[in-house]
């Protein structure tokens, strides 16, 4: 009975750790979609984020267009 315990602690384990890595694989991916955005309509993108970015903001400074009329 304990051998069974013990695989489910390592498979509910191996479960969780596999979520988390796909989370934060994703979360990186968006902030790199939205820096790739931002360079695309001409603005400077600037992320903080913190350890495995699962806390981060993002804007995009674009620079000041004078329109000759």
């Amino acid at each position: 009975m304990m051998k069974l315990t013990g695989k489910r602690f390592i498979i509910i384990s191996l479960c969780l750790l596999v979520l988390v890595v796909s989370l934060v694989i994703m979360n990186e991916y968006s902030i790199h979609q939205a820096q790739q955005l931002c360079r695309e309509v001409g603005g400077h993108p600037h992320v903080n984020k913190d350890i495995f970015a699962i806390n981060w903001s993002f804007t995009c400074n674009q620079p000041n267009m004078s329109v000759n009329q």
